[in-house]
């Protein structure tokens, strides 16, 4: 394998890695501000409850990074 090419695979890992780690910060504010935030009631009875979207969104976010991290080993 060349420099050049190592050097790409290398930063190609670097920027793999960034993003998972990101996924997984991200979807762990969310799950937070969803449990520990008391967010008001939506007005309409069809709206889903903040906190309930913000834990869902964030483990599917943080389920999306470990399937990245695993996906990269």
């Amino acid at each position: 394998m060349s420099e050049k090419q190592s050097q790409e695979a290398h930063e190609t890992d670097r920027r793999i890695t960034i993003c998972w780690k990101g996924m997984l910060a991200l979807g762990i504010i969310l799950i937070a501000l969803g449990l520990f935030i008391d967010w008001p009631s939506p007005q309409e009875a069809s709206l889903p409850d903040t906190s309930s979207f913000l834990i869902i969104l964030g483990g599917l976010l943080g389920a999306a990074g470990l399937l990245a991290a695993l996906r990269r080993e």
